[in-house]
């Protein structure tokens, strides 16, 4: 049996850490990871990782780099940055970037990959913690099909339902527009509950009839229910990346040409949410600005 590849992990956040046990611990993959926090650094180590001092030796001992960082320029910065991944990659390496950035840095940055001699995927995931918990994840992969077959072993320790969607920068154009309709329906199921709720709706009658009806959506049956409905803002998606998600989108679209004058304007009410402090709690806390806006609170009856 063929030795498996060595890995490196940077980003140890509220994904990133659960999505690197699962390397370690479900794919038995030998790991070295590094992130700015000493705390979850020292959590993976002493689950049997190794800690890295720079991202430069994180990518010096490792066959595969998985990056899973908040944004564009901490991509880029990590990966082309001084003593960053690119000075430490071999020829022969591949890195993969899990997080959710714009396209147009994923092209930028997988060039300079490719220059050095190796490869790279984007395969950002849908899904919130919990599912990087369980290994559940879906995970939308861009770049060349004969090395996402190489890496999809590695993936599956992570995610359930893993799509080649096309060449590099494809995963991050399939998952703003998975989100661009995430957001829109948290949006929109915010704002019918709060309209609802006023009229005098209760919160399970809505659900019930809704959702048997072409409004449904998971969001509406599985996430409000599990989430803001019985007072849990503990975020599974933070409404901050919820807004950092919709302004790569905006851009996204003014790349392209196409106009989202929805899009924009969730931005907008978003950002008004954040201002109202909401912004580290989970998106579906979206409904709680709604319910100050028109004087009432949504809450189910039914709780368990």
């Amino acid at each position: 049996m063929a030795e498996k590849q060595r890995v490196g992990f940077i980003g140890l956040g509220t994904m990133g850490k659960p999505m690197a046990k699962r390397v370690l611990l479900h794919g038995g993959y030998p790991l070295t990871v590094y992130d700015l926090l000493p705390a979850p650094v020292q959590e993976l180590s002493s689950a049997g990782a190794t800690a890295a001092t720079s991202l430069r030796a994180v990518a010096e001992s490792s066959d595969v780099v998985i990056t899973m960082l908040p944004n564009s320029p901490h991509v880029e910065a990590a990966i082309l940055g001084e003593n960053g991944v690119l000075e430490g990659l071999r020829s022969d390496a591949i890195v993969i970037d899990m997080s959710t950035i714009d396209p147009a840095v994923t092209r930028k940055v997988a060039a300079r990959v490719t220059e050095k001699g190796a490869r790279m995927l984007d395969a950002p995931v849908g899904k919130s913690s919990p599912a990087a918990v369980d290994g559940t994840l879906t995970i939308m992969v861009g770049g060349d099909e004969a090395t996402f077959e190489e890496c999809r072993p590695i993936l599956s320790t992570m995610g359930t339902t893993i799509v080649h969607c096309g060449e590099v920068g494809a995963g991050e154009a399939m998952k703003l527009t998975h989100n661009l309709m995430g957001c829109l329906i948290v949006a929109a199921v915010s704002e019918g509950l709060a309209l609802g709720a006023k009229a005098g709706l209760k919160p399970d009658l809505m659900l019930d009839v809704i959702g048997h009806s072409g409004p449904s959506s998971f969001h509406l049956v599985n996430t409000f229910p599990k989430q803001v409905l019985r007072g849990n803002l503990e975020a599974g998606f933070m409404m901050d990346l919820m807004y950092k998600d919709l302004g790569l989108i905006s851009a996204m679209g003014s790349d392209l040409g196409v106009p989202l004058p929805l899009a924009n304007l969730t931005r907008e009410v978003v950002s008004v949410a954040r201002g109202e402090g909401l912004g580290r709690l989970d998106w579906t806390a979206l409904l709680t600005l709604y319910e100050r806006w028109a004087g009432v609170q949504v809450r189910l009856e039914k709780v368990g």
